[in-house]
Order: structure tokens, then C-alpha cells, then sequence
């Protein structure tokens, strides 16, 4: 007789399953519980849109890599002066970024992006005419203005439009469209140099710049979220949970930055043949894109450090090869190293900072993470007064330690509880989420 036939008057409802039923629910409970959730999707046509505009954007910045030092070499500038320009103009985006960041919160993403190109394009035109040092400069602090607005408006685009749990893989891929860039427009703005002149160059990038604007019209502002609208204040400004992602990332750019301006001076000096200088930035961006689609997706499903450490420790790397680099085929695996170190670092970081924040503060999350890029560019030239007093090559051993600094300071921050994910009550992550940076 079966447990329901000796059910009697009990309702129907109190009545178990027979045993061999038990065991059918119980099987296909686990083989159910087997089968992975089905992925949100991540690649929209805005997310395509936006990888594309910015691939063009970066170019544009990319093209004057190794053109600019170079051209300001053989108008006699001397060290400190080719730091001010090429590096010197990054203190404009360190005060306007975190409004930058406001902003974007705020709904007016793709408003501030076109202001960046067109300033690119301004800028781009007006150095035609110019080879004066403070016109130089005046017109790179214009550019600075671009440098604030479009990479912050883009990144917090892309970390709004992409599902939670694959912020790690979508940031990737949009890091992904900047190395791109990194790998071709340094020597493409080199051979156009080599053929048409720094003016060529200069044309180039305003035509770049006005195809990354076109672009622009067809991407659409995501909604600004409910109570997106602070007090203006330090800490709506910059939240304090995206700083310490910042802080670690900015001994990679710091390490880029001292590249960018002065692998040139260092190419110069009469014992090493490092050949065509601007295929560092080529192997540099190929490690990167390399790197960073694999980063994205470890730290995704493991966590934000593991991929962060391997990162700085390549860069660190790179950076002591650059110092000791004499012939080309060093500088080739210099670059390497440092692509990889800065796709792995670059991916693990602001996808740290972005989970750190709340749905409302994303854009100050990634102003604040781009901040590293300027205080970088900038400190590269307080460090270049060093390699003015001492040599070029302490330059690139500064950087290196650099690294070193924030691998320990990375280490310490796990501990201390410095790479959690937000807690739920700022960011509900969904099912599938990483629950912690670590």
C-alpha cells in the first residue's frame, strides 16, 4: 500500500511522495543544479559603438607617442622641456576629472565626449601652424581638457551598459580597443612623419578625430540613476572606495608615462641601438590586447587580485629591461612585458574600482580610477627634472620601483580588506557576481 492510499483523511497536501518519486525529484534537482546560468549578453551594437569610437580616440592621442618627442628633439628642446609639454599638460585633466565623473553620472556622457573631440581637432589643426614651447603647451592643455572628458565619459558608459557579472570581460574588451590602438598608431603616426612630416601626423589625427565625433551619433546616453545628484563635495567628487584601485594603478601609468617621454632621449644615447623606438609601443600593445581579454574573464569567476599581481609584476619587469635595453630586440620584449603588465593591471584595477561604488557613483569611480593616467603623465615629468640631473636610464629605474611599491602596497591593501566588492546594500552584484575583489 502506498503513503497516499494510507494517507486516510489527511489532506492531500500533507501526503509525501513515494520514495522511488523522491529519488526521480532528487536526480534531476542535481543535474539541474549542474547546468550553468545562461550569461547575459555583452555584445550590444552600443557596446560595439563604443569600443569602436574609442579605438579611434586613443589613436588619436597615440599618433604624437613618439612623433612629439621626436619633432621637439629636432627643434633643440632640451629634457624638462620636452617633459612639460608631452607630460607637463596631464594637471588639467587631475582638476577637471572628477567633475568629469560627476557628470557622467548625471546623464551627459555623450555630450562631454564630443567636446573632447572637438578639442582634439582644434588642437590637432592649431599645432600646424606653431613651434613655439608655451603654444606647444597651451594647445596639449587643451588636449588635456579631451583627456578628461572622453576616456571617463566612455568608461563609465561601458561599465553601465555591461551585465554586473561580466563587468570584468566588458572592461577588458574596452580596455581592449585602447591597446589596439597602442599597437598601430605609434607607428603609424611614425611612418606618416617619416613621410609627410609632423604635419602629416597632425592632419591625421584630426581626421581620426572627426570619424571617433561620427561615431558619437549613433551611441545613446544610458538613464541617469535616481538620486545620482549629490552635493557637490570631496566625496561625491571622488569616492573614497575607488582610491586605493587608483593609487596601485598609477605606478603602471607612471611606467608608460616616462616611456612616452623620454624612450626617445634614451634611444639617442650613443651605446645602444634600440632601432625604430616607436615598435616598443607596437609590443606593447600587443601584449596587452594579449592579456586583457584573459584577465577580464580569470577575474570575473576568481577574483580581481589574482590577475592584478601577475600585471604589476610584468610591469615592474618591462620597465628595469627598458633601463637596460641596448639593442632593439630587448626593447621589443621590454615593451612585451609592459603590455601584458598593463592589460592585466588596467583590467583586474578599475574593474576593482567600479564594483567598489554604488549603481550611482560608477562615473566618479572611473574618473577617479583615470586620475592614475594624469598624476602619471605628470609625475613623468617631475621625474624627468631627475633623469635632467642625473641620466635617462634613472628614469626607467624609478619607474620600476615604482611597481614594486604598489605590488606591496596591493598585498598589504588584501589584507587590510582594501579589494572587497561592495557590500549589498551599495551594490546588489546578482547571482553570479564576484563577491570580493580578492
Amino acid at each position: 500500500m502506498s503513503v497516499y492510499e494510507g494517507a486516510g483523511s489527511r489532506d492531500w497536501l500533507t501526503a509525501r511522495p513515494a520514495p522511488q518519486h523522491s529519488a526521480l525529484l532528487r536526480t534531476v534537482a542535481r543535474v539541474a543544479s549542474g547546468i550553468p546560468p545562461r550569461r547575459p549578453p555583452l555584445w550590444t551594437v552600443q557596446f560595439l559603438f563604443s569600443l569602436f569610437g574609442t579605438a579611434s580616440f586613443f589613436a588619436c592621442f597615440f599618433y604624437l607617442t613618439t612623433t612629439l618627442p621626436r619633432e621637439m628633439t629636432d627643434l633643440g628642446f632640451n629634457l624638462f622641456e620636452i617633459g612639460l609639454v608631452v607630460g607637463g599638460y596631464a594637471a588639467i585633466p587631475i582638476f577637471l576629472r572628477p567633475f568629469v565623473g560627476r557628470w557622467s553620472d548625471g546623464g551627459h556622457r555623450i555630450r562631454q565626449m564630443r567636446l573632447a573631440l572637438l578639442a582634439f581637432v582644434g588642437s590637432f589643426i592649431l599645432m600646424i601652424f606653431t613651434d613655439n614651447l608655451w603654444a606647444l603647451f597651451a594647445l596639449r592643455c587643451v588636449q588635456g581638457v579631451g583627456m578628461a572628458c572622453y576616456p571617463t565619459s566612455a568608461g563609465s558608459l561601458v561599465a553601465e551598459i555591461v551585465p554586473p557579472t561580466r563587468r570584468g570581460e566588458g572592461l577588458g574588451f574596452f580596455g581592449l580597443s585602447t591597446s589596439f590602438s597602442q599597437t598601430l598608431a605609434p607607428v603609424g603616426g611614425g611612418a606618416i612623419a617619416f613621410v609627410a612630416g609632423f604635419e602629416g601626423v597632425l592632419i591625421l589625427g584630426a581626421a581620426t578625430a572627426v570619424l571617433s565625433l561620427v561615431i558619437t551619433f549613433f551611441q545613446r546616453e544610458p538613464a541617469a540613476h535616481p538620486g545620482g545628484h549629490r552635493p557637490v563635495s570631496i566625496k561625491s567628487l571622488i569616492p573614497a572606495r575607488a582610491v586605493f584601485p587608483m593609487l596601485v594603478f598609477l605606478s603602471v601609468t607612471l611606467g608608460f608615462s616616462v616611456a612616452a617621454a623620454f624612450l626617445e632621449p634614451l634611444a639617442d644615447q650613443p651605446h645602444r641601438n634600440l632601432g625604430f623606438v616607436a615598435l616598443f609601443f607596437m609590443f606593447s600593445g600587443v601584449g596587452a590586447m594579449l592579456s586583457r581579454p584573459l584577465a577580464g574573464r580569470i577575474s570575473d569567476r576568481i577574483g580581481r587580485v589574482p590577475v592584478i599581481i601577475p600585471g604589476l609584476i610584468a610591469t615592474c619587469a618591462g620597465m628595469a629591461l627598458v633601463a637596460q635595453s641596448e639593442t632593439a630586440a630587448m626593447l621589443w620584449v621590454a615593451g612585451l612585458l609592459t603590455g601584458i603588465g598593463m592589460g592585466g593591471a588596467h583590467t583586474g584595477l578599475l574593474a576593482l574600482a567600479v564594483d567598489r561604488v554604488s549603481s550611482t557613483q560608477r562615473g566618479g569611480a572611473t574618473a577617479t580610477f583615470q586620475l592614475a593616467w594624469d598624476v602619471g603623465g605628470f609625475a613623468s615629468f617631475l621625474i624627468g627634472i631627475v633623469g635632467a640631473f642625473f641620466n635617462v636610464e634613472m628614469i626607467f629605474w624609478v619607474a620600476a620601483l615604482g611597481a614594486l611599491v604598489a605590488l606591496a602596497g596591493l598585498l598589504l591593501g588584501r589584507v587590510m580588506g582594501w579589494t572587497r566588492a561592495a557590500p549589498p546594500t551599495l551594490e546588489p552584484l546578482g547571482a553570479g557576481a564576484p563577491a570580493g575583489g580578492g
